[in-house]
C-alpha cells in the first residue's frame, strides 16, 4: 500500500476544487504543522514567486498567521484577526488565516472564533493548527475538516536532547507530542518505565496487576498525561502483538517485551479496552476507574 504524504494529501484537496471553509491540522509536532499550513495557504492563494515571498515575510494582504509565545491566545488577538479577514481579498481570490496552537485560545477567544466560523465571509479559509485537540470545543471540531499530519522526525526530537536513544525512539515510533514530552522533563522517563512495568504485568496476566494502577495514575498530573500513559501502554501491547506474530518491524520500546508467545485474540481485546479507556478519559471519568475498568474488562 502506497503511503500518501501530507503534502500530497493537501495538493489533492486543492486539485479537487472543493475547498472547505475550515481545516483543522492535527499533529505531534508544531514545526511540521507550520510548514504544511504555509504550503497549503500558498497553494490556495496561488503558488507564484510574489505570493511565496509575501507569505514567507508575513506581508501578504490576504494571509494572516496568528501565533504567540505566551501561554494563551486572548480574545483581542482573535478580534484583530476577524477584522482583517472581513476585508475583501486584494491579491488573490481567497483570504487565508492560520491560528497556531489553537488549544491555547482562552474560552472567550474560542467563542469569538466559533461565531466567525458559523458565518464566515465568502472565500475565507481558516487553518487551525493543534497538537492537543482534546480541549477544543466540539462545535469547532464539527465545523472543521480534520487532517492528521504526522510530525517529521527532526521536528519531534530536536528539542529532546536530554532523552536517551531508546526514549527518543519511543517518541518517534509512537509519534508522541514532542512539546508535551519536553514539558514533562524527567517525568517522561519515569512514565515510560512505569508503562513498561504495568504493561508487562497486564500482558502476563499477573495476579497483582491492579495494584500497579495507582503508581501509574499518581505520576500523571493532568488529563493529557493520562492520555500519554495510554499511548505508551498501547504501544507496548502492539509491540508484543508484533512479536507474537514474528514481525520485527515495530519496536517503539526496543528489546523490551514479555517473554513467550501471547494470545493474539487477548492482545487485540486489550487494545480495544485501551481505546475504550481513551473515550472514558475524554468523558471526564475518574482516571483510577478508567484504568481499573480497562484491566478488568480485558479479561472478558
Amino acid at each position: 500500500m502506497q503511503t500518501v504524504s501530507a503534502e500530497q494529501q493537501l495538493n489533492r484537496i486543492i486539485e479537487s476544487g472543493r475547498l472547505s471553509h475550515t481545516y483543522m491540522f492535527e499533529s505531534d509536532a508544531i514545526e511540521t504543522l507550520r510548514r504544511q499550513s504555509e504550503h497549503f495557504a500558498l497553494k490556495i492563494l496561488g503558488k507564484t514567486p510574489r505570493n511565496e515571498t509575501l507569505i514567507s515575510e508575513g506581508n501578504h494582504p490576504d494571509y494572516f498567521y496568528l501565533r504567540t509565545d505566551e501561554t494563551s491566545i486572548k480574545k483581542d488577538a482573535v478580534e484583530d484577526l476577524v477584522r482583517r479577514m472581513n476585508r475583501k481579498p486584494t491579491e488573490s481570490d481567497y483570504k487565508v488565516y492560520v491560528i497556531e496552537a489553537f488549544e491555547k485560545l482562552t474560552p472567550q477567544a474560542e467563542n469569538s472564533v466559533l461565531k466567525f466560523l458559523e458565518e464566515p465571509p465568502e472565500k475565507t479559509i481558516a487553518i487551525l493548527l493543534t497538537i492537543d485537540k482534546s480541549s477544543i470545543l466540539p462545535t469547532i471540531h464539527s465545523r472543521s475538516q480534520h487532517i492528521h499530519i504526522k510530525g517529521e522526525k527532526e521536528d519531534r526530537t530536536r528539542f529532546l536532547e536530554n532523552l536517551s536513544d531508546m526514549e527518543l525512539n519511543t517518541v518517534d515510533v509512537l509519534a508522541l507530542n514532542a512539546q508535551h514530552v519536553k514539558d514533562l522533563g524527567e517525568n517522561f522517563s519515569v512514565m515510560r518505565k512505569k508503562a513498561i512495568e504495568f504493561s508487562s504485568k497486564w500482558i502476563g496476566n499477573h495476579p497483582l496487576v491492579l495494584i500497579d494502577i495507582k503508581p501509574i495514575v499518581d505520576i500523571c498530573t493532568e488529563r493529557r498525561d493520562y492520555m500519554l500513559m495510554l499511548q505508551l501502554i498501547d504501544g507496548f501491547v502492539r509491540q508484543s502483538m508484533h512479536a507474537s506474530l514474528e514481525l520485527e518491524s515495530y519496536k517503539p520500546f526496543g528489546a523490551e517485551q514479555v517473554k513467550g508467545r501471547n494470545s493474539i485474540k487477548r492482545l487485540a481485546k486489550m487494545l480495544d479496552e485501551i481505546q475504550t479507556a481513551n473515550r472514558m478519559l475524554q468523558s471526564n471519568v475518574h482516571p483510577m476507574l478508567v484504568f481499573e475498568s480497562m484491566v478488568i474488562c480485558s479479561k472478558g
